[in-house]
């Protein structure tokens, strides 16, 4: 048998109030990871989620920048040599970043720049 509780009308708006909160905190922490669709590029695998990577382009899913790839392009490894180094990711998401990086080279040579680490002697 089923034992019901009574609830006064003040225990019911002070609960329903809890669980607004709960509610709002869930949104804010869940926005980015919803968005993500919303943040997608002309490139199915890449896209812009705010708060990952400080906003810059990423393999959509993970947290690998499209720099880091094209990165490791131009000191010469193949993509199925990058692949190595991101077990995580398919070909696919190798070429499509290539592929954005071809549209928008300016971008990404701008976060290659801002993330270059100096080697002192």
């Amino acid at each position: 048998m089923m034992e019901t509780s009574t609830y006064s009308a003040q225990q019911l708006t002070e609960e329903l109030g809890r669980v607004r909160e709960q509610l709002v905190t869930l949104e804010q922490h869940a926005r980015p990871l919803l968005s993500d669709a919303a943040a997608r590029t002309e490139h199915p695998y890449v896209g812009k989620v705010p708060g990952v990577v400080g906003g810059e382009p990423i393999v959509v899913g993970t947290r690998t920048p499209v720099r880091a790839i094209v990165e490791r392009w131009k000191f010469g490894e193949s993509p199925e040599v990058i692949q190595s180094h991101y077990p995580h990711l398919r070909l696919a998401h190798i070429f499509d970043a290539l592929g954005y990086y071809e549209d928008h080279r300016q971008e990404i040579e701008k976060y290659i720049l801002e993330n270059r680490v100096e080697v002192s002697d």
